[in-house]
């Protein structure tokens, strides 16, 4: 049975049963009612005889008071006497209007009523009279008036003698309707309280209850404790039960994962509390530090911080636990046999206050930068030197400092000048990426208008596009934007470079500007055969370059790597889309507009791009 079934049982069984018992109460109240009317209508119909008995009384006393022998004569007899009596007959004959057992009682009281009227005026005509025989005349009518008055009295008695028999148990009826009233009263009492305990005991077996099991069920789900049996059944509260058994066996499927990821990850997870206790290890404790979970838990993560960085993660630590969300720090950690370098993820965690940390080992990755910087340090100052040297002592060759040359050695010289060139270039590449990736390259953000590091770009590339007889087709439009001049002429360089490389003899590069919001657009098109979609993002990663074309060896695979640092340096964006233009190549990039904030005066800047 649904929930709202049982709810709308709940409200509609103690509805009926008020609704019958208000219906037997009416039924109760108007046979009551009914006996009451009864009764007041016999009890009107006795008294409307008693009182005409009572009018015909005083009217004979009043007509028969005389003494001849002492010669006192009646009253007179007044008109109004004679008129209450006929009201007094008029009242009881209503009174027996719509009764047939007093149909008969009804036609002698008509009868004799008017008899007894027209007695009454023959006898007040003859009141007054000093004639004999008017005074025998009203005497016989005296005496008739006597006969037909004790005629009306027993009519009167008749009828009240009816109206006992028909109604003899009146009072007997009018108490017990009375207590009928009250039982029904106190068994409807009794009816509603009993109908309300079932009600309540319904209601607990069937919403109560299982509301009280789903909130164990939900503390057993909390506490991560087995919950109770599924109920059975088709309603809400069987179907939410359902659901949240699911939902535990979700949560616990998401849990025994979270173990499952934490123990067996490539990191040292655990968790300490305020003062550094190890709460809790994963097992890769054994693989990175050499000490199994049981042996941590209970001692001081300190206890593995080297004394030179003991205080940098305390301090690290506090500010943590201080309000930060999370925090990433470096740190060495000291294993059973050697100390290692790590890199710490910590999160705090207030209701729980605990630190939930991850460390990982960087010890290789330490090793293979510092292995870069020798390498970068040796190709500064051990290589760098060295051709810049070779490239100086060509160059004074080729100027004949030292003698005439043949030109067969002066061809060579020649291509052993290109060959340094590429050297100094493909080494200061590499210094001008290290530099930008290691956040170590300074910008002079001023504000200037693209259309002149455009124009000087193409300036430096004109001898290239002149042996190669392409046309660079440069903007006039003025658009002041924030940036380092000379890396932006570096990075204009670097594309109009490539796009005279990959594009046709003869042909045009064309370099457009727009403004697109709170940004300058920069688009150099080219014929060129374009960028297939598969290398779209890679050709910006260091030593990318499309292979299959005769071009990939004229360059370091580092110039569009450099590009996309310095834009992103910016704060811009780089890309290449297939130019509807000239059918070729759409190398863009943009960079934030200047605003009255950017000054003219350079702005030293350090950014690092990771």
């Amino acid at each position: 049975m649904k929930l709202a079934t049982k709810g709308l049982l709940v409200v509609s069984v103690p509805l009926v049963f008020q609704l019958i018992i208000v219906c037997v109460l009416a039924v109760l109240l108007w046979r009551a009612q009914s006996i009451a009317a009864a009764e007041a209508r016999a009890k009107d119909l006795i008294y409307a005889c008693n009182r005409t008995t009572v009018e015909i009384a005083k009217t004979m006393q009043s007509t028969f008071r005389t003494d001849r022998s002492l010669g006192i004569f009646p009253r007179e007899l007044q008109q109004q006497d004679i008129q209450d009596v006929k009201n007094n007959i008029a009242i009881l004959q209503s009174r027996l209007i719509g009764r047939p057992e007093q149909e008969a009682n009804v036609e002698r009281l008509q009868q004799f009523s008017e008899k007894f009227v027209h007695q009454l005026i023959g006898a007040k005509a003859a009141e007054m009279s000093k004639d004999e025989e008017e005074h025998s005349k009203r005497e016989m009518l005296e005496f008739k008036m006597v006969k037909t008055s004790l005629y009306l009295i027993k009519v009167f008695r008749n009828i009240i003698d009816l109206e006992n028999t028909n109604n003899p148990e009146d009072a007997n009826q009018r108490n017990n309707a009375r207590l009928l009233i009250r039982l029904w009263l106190v068994a409807a009492c009794v009816i509603t309280a009993l109908v309300g305990i079932a009600l309540a005991y319904f209601s607990s077996q069937t919403i109560r209850r299982p509301l009280e099991r789903m909130v164990r069920n939900a503390v057993c789900m909390s506490t991560r404790q087995p919950l109770e049996p599924e109920m059975d059944g088709n309603d809400e509260l069987a179907k939410l039960d359902r659901v949240l058994h699911s939902v535990n066996a979700a949560i616990e499927e998401a849990l025994t994962n979270e173990r499952n990821l934490i123990n067996y990850a490539a990191d040292l997870v655990f968790s300490i509390d305020r003062q550094g206790t190890f709460l809790s290890v994963n097992p890769f404790s054994m693989t990175m530090l050499g000490y199994t979970p049981e042996e941590l838990v209970g001692t001081s993560v300190l206890n593995l911080i080297p004394a030179e960085n003991l205080e940098h993660v305390k301090k690290t630590l506090g500010v943590n636990y201080k309000g930060r969300e999370s925090l990433l720090f470096e740190t060495k950690m000291q294993c059973k046999t050697e100390v290692i370098e790590t890199s710490w993820s910590v999160i705090y965690s207030q209701r729980e206050r605990t630190f939930f940390c991850v460390a990982h080992n960087i010890t290789e990755r330490k090793h293979v930068e510092r292995l870069k910087q020798d390498f970068i340090a040796m190709i500064s100052h051990d290589l760098r030197t060295p051709l810049m040297s070779v490239s100086s002592s060509i160059n004074l060759v080729q100027s004949g400092a030292t003698g005439e040359i043949s030109e067969v050695v002066e061809k060579e010289l020649n291509s052993a000048e290109r060959s340094v060139d590429h050297l100094i270039e493909l080494v200061n590449d590499l210094l001008d990426f290290e530099k930008l990736e290691a956040g170590r390259m300074n910008f002079e953000v001023v504000s200037l208008p693209i259309n002149e590091v455009i124009d000087e770009s193409a300036r430096l590339v004109s001898a290239l596009a002149l042996d190669r007889n392409i046309t660079i087709e440069t903007p006039k439009q003025e658009l002041m934007v924030a940036g380092d001049r000379r890396k932006l002429i570096q990075v204009t360089v670097n594309l109009l470079s490539n796009a005279l490389k990959h594009s046709p003899e003869g042909g045009v590069i064309e370099v457009q500007t727009k403004q697109v919001g709170g940004m300058v657009e920069v688009a150099i098109h080219d014929q060129g055969p374009g960028v297939p979609d598969e290398y779209a993002e890679k050709i910006f990663a260091p030593f990318e370059q499309i292979n299959h074309r005769a071009t990939a060896a004229l360059g370091t695979g580092l110039g569009l790597a450099i590009c996309k640092l310095v834009v992103e340096g910016h704060g811009g964006k780089i890309a290449v889309r297939h130019s509807e233009l000239l059918q070729g190549s759409a190398f863009w990039y943009t960079l934030p507009l200047a605003t009255e904030q950017t000054s003219e005066t350079p702005a030293v800047t350090s950014v690092a791009i990771r």
